[in-house]
């Protein structure tokens, strides 16, 4: 024969004819079938949706978890920003007095009850009113600090020389509250006891 190529010429023989097998038949041979039918089941999870319900438990578990820890950070914030609130209401109603309306539904006192209050320049004179002796009493109320507070009512009481009690009044001034910083003046008129020498003690009343 002759190579249509090179125009070289060769023999050939029958024998040198190759013996080609169908494919199926190797394949059957090689026994590949069975090991890509192994293969498939062995890694048929890898490409599945489903989850194994190990996996599936331990997402749930994780999933838990963060959701609980979430929810306790955000109730320990809520819990430490009500007790900042709490404790520090005097100062939250000094610089938002609005929110004195928002603690007294809370029940809870928000401006202070005369604490720190003074009692300054106390005078007494002795007058007629209505042909009836009386004593007169004025001062001021000062409140030193930045908070308002409210006015405590005053106790009156009337000691002769030899310390026996002669009078004792309580007396509610008008005024309720007094201003951060501010000289509340008063003035109460109680009846005389006596016309002899008496000393006369005034106090806010829950002092006493």
């Amino acid at each position: 024969m002759r190579c249509h190529a090179c125009s070289e010429v060769f023999k050939t023989y029958p024998n040198d004819i190759l013996q080609e097998e169908p494919l199926e038949k190797s394949l059957q041979d090689a026994d590949l079938t069975k090991m890509f039918e192994r293969v498939s089941k062995a890694t048929s999870n890898l490409f599945s949706d489903q989850l194994p319900v190990s996996a599936k438990v331990r997402v749930v578990h994780s999933t838990l978890y963060k959701y609980t820890i979430n929810y306790f950070l955000i109730l320990l914030v809520l819990a430490l920003m009500s007790a900042v609130l709490c404790l520090m209401r005097y100062d939250v109603v000094r610089f938002v007095p609005k929110a004195e309306k928002l603690y007294d539904k809370l029940h809870m006192q928000s401006i202070y009850d005369g604490v720190n209050l003074q009692l300054l320049n106390i005078k007494t004179q002795e007058v007629i009113i209505n042909n009836v002796s009386k004593i007169k009493l004025t001062g001021i109320i000062n409140n030193p600090t930045p908070y308002e507070m409210f006015v405590l009512p005053l106790k009156v009481v009337v000691f002769d020389q030899f310390g026996n009690t002669l009078l004792d009044t309580t007396h509610y001034l008008p005024q309720q509250r007094t201003r951060p910083n501010y000289k509340l003046p008063f003035t109460i008129i109680i009846n005389n006891p006596t016309p002899y020498k008496k000393n006369i003690q005034i106090t806010f009343a829950d002092n006493l």
